[in-house]
């Protein structure tokens, strides 16, 4: 808990909590914006409910910090996201407090409507509470919970702040705006409540206005959308008053119903910065210097592509700045689309698009793609249509953990005919693709990570990859992929930019012969290069950034044992388990011993043994 020895208000215990998320976040990076802006609810949370008996559940768990905080986690809130530290969300794992693992919207009204129902059957007793933002509420699998809630007893408090990352968009985000610009019905309400009501003329007129309050809500309110789910809608209330939201979360827990408690709250509430532009602080990271990274370069070459060609338009969903189509919103703001946090619907959007003979490019983080993967196989492959998913953070996310690496997409995706997957081993390259993609008339997925960086012109740098790279990549060919070195003794065949460790391991055993090979595609594969490969050499090995099962690698092993030809064939992944968080990826790859030293010794070892 926090401490209050020296604490004498609500405003204090809040600062104090404050004070420590933006120390961690200033050291650490992660999710500063939205935390500031519900301290006082996740305050007034605790004091009316008893967690862990009482089942508080966070969507998206961003917005988590406090609550780690008020359950006894504040002296060690300086690990935050570092190696064997504190997630940068909840996580079941590091505490009893934390009831579900969340780091993708959406998921809390439908897993507090199961425990809600699953405590009634059990005779249990114990309330739920999900915390949920306004953007998670744009999300399917939230409006289908909502569809189903029913009678249940559970509390939904939505915290509105008016923001994803960016500025929330959307029919929703206008009601809830609506709801605060029509307040006048709650004013009128509370007033008479609070004045009138010790008199026989004010009891009158309460009663009178509950009497009537469907056509006065109708009269004074765009719509009542949650009453027509059956919930009980109280708000919306000041989300950093402490007293006024305990008072309300009081009564929404003395109710035997289901309740939403609409709270306003201000993202980055309590820092003049954050406060002022909450999109530029949703998300801190620790990189500093002036380089830009694979996001950005997509995000400018996207736009010079745009240029040439007036049918490419650009989708979101709600990481316009994430994706680095930020740029391509500002160039040509009438070809950009954000969806909201809805990636199912931007990919089935994107198939319309493309059915009507634009070409779409949808920049999507690889851990969210994974909630699409129906409408990437029934609205895009199946009907073959053309566009372009950028898949953006694909590989390891070190800070962020278990629920945001993109370990897994090659996987599920190589698993779906007619679609063209392929990695750059370097921003420059993915550039090529790009120019590449756009003439294959086909749907192709782009995946590439985070963190590689590039200068300001354009040069590479900061990617380990050392000087072996060309200055300009060589003209990207459907399901070719590049020769780097020609050997004898062993072949290295590695995936995007693997490519640099894969040069790594050369340099450290100069007393064999390497073949090094760019694979550039997952697929097509480049099937009569690799056989040649397989013959020529002894040892094959592949190296990837993505989970064993399923990968590149796999989808290598599968072919060449058609040929005959598996024999001799390694598989450098990462392994089949939850990779958990850290402050560096070079402290995960220790760890699972993944570096270049580790393969190194690995091939040493295997060709020692041969001769």
């Amino acid at each position: 808990m926090v401490s209050t020895a020296n604490a004498t208000s609500d405003g204090e215990i809040a600062q104090g909590i404050r004070d420590i998320i933006l120390e961690a976040t200033r050291h650490n990076g992660g999710h500063l914006a939205s935390n500031l802006g519900v301290v006082e609810l996740s305050m007034a949370l605790h004091r009316v409910f008893r967690s862990p008996r009482d089942k508080i559940i966070f969507d998206v768990s961003h917005q988590c910090y406090a609550h780690k905080i008020l359950t006894g986690r504040g002296h060690r809130f300086s690990t935050l996201r570092a190696t064997h530290g504190l997630s940068g969300f909840t996580s079941p794992r590091e505490s009893s407090h934390d009831i579900f693992f969340c780091g993708h919207a959406g998921t809390a009204l439908s897993s507090a409507l199961g425990m809600a129902v699953a405590r009634d059957r059990l005779r249990q007793e114990y309330h739920v509470i999900a915390v949920i933002g306004d953007a998670s509420l744009t999300n399917g699998l939230t409006l289908e919970a909502l569809n189903n809630i029913g009678k249940n007893r559970l509390i939904i408090v939505l915290n509105d702040n008016g923001y994803a990352i960016s500025e929330n968009v959307g029919s929703i985000a206008r009601y809830l705006n609506g709801i605060s610009r029509h307040c006048f019905y709650n004013n009128v309400k509370n007033f008479l409540k609070k004045y009138i009501a010790r008199g026989a003329l004010g009891r009158h007129l309460v009663g009178w206005l509950s009497a009537i309050k469907g056509a006065i809500k109708a009269l004074f309110l765009p719509s009542s959308f949650f009453e027509h789910h059956g919930l009980k809608y109280i708000g919306p209330v000041d989300g950093h008053n402490v007293a006024e939201l305990i008072e309300n979360l009081q009564f929404c827990k003395e109710q035997k119903r289901p309740m939403l408690l609409h709270v306003k709250t201000r993202k980055g509430y309590g820092d003049p910065r954050s406060e002022s532009c909450p999109e530029k602080t949703h998300g801190i990271s620790i990189a500093g210097g002036k380089a830009m990274g694979y996001s950005a370069v997509f995000g400018k070459k996207l736009c010079q592509l745009a240029e040439q060609n007036p049918k490419i338009v650009a989708i979101t969903a709600a990481m316009a700045d994430g994706t680095g189509l930020n740029f391509f919103r500002e160039r040509y703001p009438g070809r950009f689309f954000d969806v909201g946090i809805a990636e199912g619907h931007a990919i089935t959007f994107a198939a319309g698009l493309s059915k009507a003979g634009l070409l779409p490019v949808c920049a999507i983080y690889s851990t969210f793609l994974q909630r699409a993967f129906d409408q990437i196989f029934h609205d895009i492959a199946l009907q073959n249509l053309p566009m372009i998913i950028a898949i953006d953070r694909a590989g390891l996310c070190a800070n962020d953990g278990p629920t945001h690496h993109g370990l897994f997409d090659i996987a599920f995706l190589r698993a779906i005919p007619d679609l063209i997957i392929m990695q750059p081993k370097d921003p420059r390259e993915l550039e090529a693709m790009l120019e590449a993609a756009v003439t294959f008339n086909a749907p192709c997925c782009i995946r590439y990570p985070r963190g590689v960086e590039v200068s300001a012109n354009g040069g590479a740098g900061g990617n380990g990859t050392g000087g072996g790279l060309p200055a300009a990549p060589a003209e990207i060919q459907l399901g070719r992929s590049e020769v780097m070195i020609w050997g004898t003794d062993i072949c290295l065949i590695a995936l995007g930019e693997k490519v640099g460790v894969a040069l790594e391991i050369v340099r450290r055993l100069p007393q064999l012969s390497f073949t090094v090979i760019n694979a550039r595609f997952v697929k097509p594969l480049d099937g009569a290069l690799f056989t040649d490969c397989a013959r020529r050499h002894r040892f094959l090995y592949t190296i990837e950034d993505h989970v064993k099962s399923g990968g590149f690698g796999s989808a290598v092993v599968e072919f060449l044992a058609g040929e005959n030809l598996a024999k001799g064939v390694h598989i450098f992944a990462w392994p089949d388990v939850f990779i958990p968080h850290a402050s560096r990826d070079d402290d995960l790859k220790k760890m699972f011993h993944f570096t270049a030293t580790d393969m190194a010794e690995k091939i040493q070892t295997d060709y020692l043994h041969t001769h």
